[in-house]
């Protein structure tokens, strides 16, 4: 790192998804450890910043360029001209991006430490090398990228990066949904960015009124706005009447919200990860992703429950007319995870 006497100045060039973004929460803590005295800034895109705004080891979050006229880094020269003028020493690149490895090295930054890649390993001063592809966690990964620097971390647990704030707007829409201190609330999250990670809609309804009936649960759909027109379906499936906070919260207060429950369901996606960063158990769905990949890591309070049918993982097919692996998990089954946690 850099000798100059002034305050030393680092950025994070994070990843993109926001299940990822809090793989990365490790190595941001970690590089925190090393550099208490140091200016820390991340980049990261804009759909991410909520997120990284309420790290407590952050100092900055600059926005990625996000738009038409990026594959050249002629789209990036606003981005590289702040850099610049901000005098970063030392950038860490957890994305695999050529792109942003680029910038970065157009902006003058002195150590460039990142993944290498066949194509840009001209770009780094430090080219870490990885195991191949789909045989680490993630979480491991970008250990790996602060570890090239001789930062050592201190585990695999993830900042779920709530403020007060959060708590505030959580604690204000449990009290909307109905939502009693004694209640016994069991979150559900039923989608997904890509659908072949998707347990089918009929076994989330029956899983939910299962849980109504057997453990006396309020069920509590959570996701985005987007996930809204998937609810609908499952909940006229339902007997029982669900509480649906998809779409009321940003992605920090649905970590608060969680807080407020005693288990989370979930298919492979961003709010499962954030149930674990909470302190929530959650039963995990896997299918076409491989949980030794992007599972719940050590020391989480969790059950994965994984439909492998023999094919490879991950699966990077579109689309998959049986969905064998996410139909192999049973209602049975994730009932039967659910009540290691839910029974007592």
């Amino acid at each position: 790192m850099s000798g100059d006497k002034r305050r030393e100045r680092i950025l994070l060039v994070s990843v993109n998804w926001l299940g990822d973004l809090l793989f990365l929460t490790p190595a941001i803590r970690a590089v925190r450890r090393a550099h208490p005295d140091s200016f820390i800034a991340a980049l990261s895109p804009r759909r991410g910043m909520d997120l990284l705004e309420g790290n407590p080891h952050l100092n900055e979050v600059i926005p990625m360029p996000e738009g038409r006229g990026l594959r050249h880094l002629a789209g990036w020269l606003p981005l590289i001209r702040r850099l610049r003028a901000e005098r970063f020493d030392s950038a860490f690149l957890f994305h695999r991006s050529f792109t942003r490895a680029a910038a970065v090295w157009a902006a003058g930054i002195p150590e460039r430490i990142g993944t290498r890649t066949a194509k840009r390993g001209w770009l780094l001063t430090t080219a870490v090398e990885m195991p191949p592809p789909d045989t680490l966690h993630k979480v491991d990964l970008m250990l790996r990228v602060v570890e090239a620097a001789g930062i050592r971390p201190d585990g695999q647990h993830y900042d779920a990066c709530l403020r007060p704030e959060d708590a505030q707007a959580a604690e204000q829409l449990a009290r909307e949904l109905g939502i009693g201190p004694s209640d016994r609330v069991v979150a559900l999250h039923a989608g997904a960015n890509w659908l072949l990670k998707r347990w089918p809609a009929r076994r989330f309804a029956e899983l939910a009124d299962r849980l109504a009936e057997r453990h006396g649960a309020k069920v509590l759909f959570i996701g985005g706005e987007g996930d809204r027109p998937l609810i609908e379906q499952i909940s006229g499936r339902m007997r029982a009447r669900p509480l649906v906070a998809a779409g009321r919260t940003t992605f920090r207060q649905m970590g608060a919200l969680l807080k407020r429950t005693r288990l989370l369901i979930s298919n492979d996606s961003g709010p499962l990860h954030m149930g674990m960063a909470a302190g929530v158990p959650v039963v995990a769905l896997f299918g076409p992703t491989d949980p030794a990949l992007t599972g719940p890591v050590n020391g989480a309070k969790a059950v994965t429950l994984f439909g492998s049918i023999g094919c490879p993982v991950p699966c990077y097919r579109l689309d998959c007319p049986a969905n064998l692996c996410m139909e192999q998990i049973t209602v049975e089954q994730v009932l039967e995870a659910a009540s290691r946690f839910l029974d007592g």
